[in-house]
């Protein structure tokens, strides 16, 4: 395939990638939760060559990494979805439903309904999606090498338009101007047909705005509505008792075009297709109607409208009207034709083919790879040739023919001293066989590679003890037991004075200080400040809980260091990588299942497992537009955390060491609800 770049999330993919495959250009996922220089400059030590950062950074904090991350090349979000959980911290689906939305199995959790405290439902989590627009301009400005685009999920006419849309604006679309649909600018108004919920900025201008119109959640709608093309004026009967809606359009129409109402059942806007279209005025049938025209569109039948609905009864005067899909959108993009056969691969392959009177001999070799040399044979009794000049010509036709493969012919040689005459039937069976043996040698080298690649990393040395941790926050109450160790979750605003009295609570423990998960640009060098201070106060033991602030602890010479579950060091591969940046003992992430907790433990690495945590669903810079009944949302750090109010429990593997994490549950005294006013 020889992708330009691998995108990867996992720190123990990136390690083998590195050591096994150094030719592929690695890419930091957003899941790596990249969201201040120093965990660009972490990443870039690590082997990345790019970073695709945080969604949540505004435009002075992208400003302010790409001055200082030298030639690390930037990526940002500028349009598409958006999760509602900081991308790498959501466990919502992981927990709830065993779909992991890290793992690339998210069930979209943030956009169903919750029950609200009323009785109601609401969707609380559901983000508007993101569209930065002409601001892309300033991020190009500003250095960042490329601009990401959320679509995976989309359809083909939903790339083509948003990607032509951004082309436009950066300058790169000149040439697809002109007279005709396929030529015309794309407007937002198309996109909004292609694909639409309502928009965002998301943090782009700061995050100083308040207020239901600013926050990036939409609680009322949800999925595609489609661009405005005007109002409800009335609905109309003729003769045959049919319904007709009546508006002024602000957008050309035609039949077969979709539309969209802000009328709602079931929380979902109803919609229908254009099945006939008429002038208003003259009543007149037409086929299509320009934008500025009073239209009439035919409404179906109760019996033919989706789920039986009467939207004649549904639609009221003033209730906006959408274009949910465009045929004269779908134009501009035809969708292209092709055949695989016509398409040759991007492997060459030298050939070499000997005739001989009892057989027919073809030999290959990939060009540039160290793969095998492959050989092929087929019996057959060859017969003087009437135009030997014609061989070698009619040996490249059929070894050119390698479309659908992932060849094509690169140098080619012929032997035929007997000038013997070689059927073409004969031929293209011989690159047939030709062509399956190098599958067949490629995927054996491949396997090769890959079980060298993914081997299980040499096991280390056993923990020397079983150890009982407690993890909470300096305003918690240790709970009676004895701990081993008592690790405090501090930010960047910690004191001396407050952590000395936790300490002075629980004297038989050590104490260890861990790092918040999420610092912004602006925070970071004050936290560097406080955890300065607090190593002068004889705070030596610390916990990394991003790679931000494990690569600032290590910088500051801090030998005693552990790693919170929020690495995610899954396998011994990252386990290994971490080892080697100076991570002493790692906890085991929620999101593990029992297969993968027996081989961790059994790993030989100083592994704590979680018995108790209140586990974070959500963890996002967001408020969410509600409070749901059945779950609990409060604030830590500067950001919303979302989980459920009574803890988790989980089983730990015979003989580890186990870990109570406190510092996720809920506070005792949740915030009110005049807290959520103007949400």
């Amino acid at each position: 395939i020889r992708p330009d770049g691998l995108i990867v999330q996992d720190l123990g993919v990136a390690r083998i990638c590195r050591r096994h495959f150094p030719g592929l250009e690695l890419h930091a996922s957003t899941q790596l939760v990249a969201h201040n220089l120093e965990g660009v400059l972490a990443l870039r030590e690590l082997g990345f060559r790019r970073v695709v950062l945080a969604r949540e950074l505004s435009m002075e904090e992208i400003v302010a990494i790409a001055r200082r991350c030298g030639d690390t090349e930037l990526e940002v979000f500028v349009h598409g979805a958006l999760c509602y959980s900081i991308s790498g911290l959501c466990l919502f689906g992981a927990m709830e439903q065993g779909r992991s939305g890290n793992r690339g199995r998210c069930p979209y959790c943030c956009r169903q309904p919750y029950a609200d405290a009323g009785g109601g439902k609401t969707l609380a989590f559901s983000m508007k999606d993101l569209r930065l627009g002409e601001d892309v301009r300033k991020l190009v400005d500003a250095g960042v090498a490329s601009l990401k685009i959320e679509g995976r999920m989309k359809s083909a006419l939903y790339v083509a338009s948003v990607t032509r849309y951004y082309r436009q604006i950066l300058g790169a679309g000149e040439a697809m101007t002109g007279a005709t649909d396929r030529g015309r600018q794309v407007t937002v108004a198309d996109l909004e047909t292609v694909f639409s919920r309502r928009t965002t900025e998301l943090y782009f201008h700061g995050r100083q705005t308040t207020g239901a119109s600013a926050s990036p959640v939409d609680p009322t709608s949800l999925g595609h509505l489609g661009a405005e093309i005007g109002v409800v004026k009335r609905i109309t009967k003729d003769r045959e008792g049919r319904d007709w809606l009546r508006l002024h359009t602000v957008r050309g129409l035609e039949k077969h075009d979709g539309l969209q109402f802000e009328a709602m059942v079931d929380g979902r806007h109803v919609g229908m297709g254009v099945v006939g279209l008429r002038q208003a005025i003259s009543r007149r049938p037409v086929f299509a109607v320009n934008a500025g025209d009073d239209v009439e569109v035919l409404l179906p039948t109760s019996a033919a409208a989706k789920g039986g609905r009467d939207l004649a009864a549904l639609l009221k005067p003033g209730m906006r009207v959408y274009c949910s899909m465009s045929n004269a959108v779908k134009r501009m993009f035809p969708a292209p034709s092709f055949r695989p056969g016509d398409c040759a691969g991007d492997i060459a392959v030298d050939v070499a083919v000997t005739l001989e009177k009892n057989e027919v001999v073809a030999s290959a070799r990939v060009a540039g790879r160290s793969l095998p040399f492959v050989e092929s044979r087929i019996a057959c009794d060859l017969q003087p040739a009437k135009s030997p000049e014609k061989t070698y010509e009619g040996v490249k036709k059929a070894f050119s023919k390698l479309g659908g493969t992932d060849y094509r012919l690169g140098g080619l040689t012929v032997g035929d001293a007997g000038r013997l005459f070689a059927p073409m039937s004969l031929l293209n069976d011989l690159r047939r066989d030709l062509v399956e043996r190098l599958d067949a040698a490629r995927e054996k080298a491949m396997n090769e590679r890959t079980a060298a690649a993914v081997a299980r990393e040499p096991s280390a040395a056993p923990p020397a003890r079983r150890l009982r941790t407690l993890k909470l926050r300096p305003d918690q109450t240790v709970p009676a037991g004895a701990w081993d160790e008592m690790i405090v979750a501090i930010d960047v605003g910690a004191k001396e004075a407050d952590l000395e009295d936790l300490s002075a609570r629980l004297p038989s423990a050590s104490v260890r200080l861990a790092l918040p998960v999420y610092t912004t640009e602006p925070d970071f060098s004050r936290l560097r400040t406080a955890v300065k201070r607090l190593l002068r106060a004889g705070f030596t033991r610390w916990e990394a809980s991003d790679l931000a602030t494990l690569r600032m602890l290590g910088a500051l010479g801090v030998a005693d260091l552990t790693a919170d579950w929020t690495l995610y060091a899954f396998n011994t591969h990252a386990l290994a990588e971490f080892s080697e940046r100076g991570v002493q003992r790692f906890v085991a992430s929620p999101e593990n299942g029992r297969e993968n907790l027996r081989l961790l433990a059994e790993s030989g690495h100083d592994i704590e497992f979680l018995s108790q945590q209140s586990t974070p669903l959500f963890v996002s810079l967001t408020r969410p537009a509600a409070r749901p009944a059945d779950l609990a949302v409060f604030r830590r750090d500067g950001l919303w955390v979302t989980t459920r109010p009574v803890p988790r429990t989980f089983a730990v593997p015979e003989g580890a060491s186990c870990r109570i994490d406190l510092s996720w549950d809920p506070p005792a005294a949740p915030a009110g609800e005049e807290d959520w006013t103007g949400c």
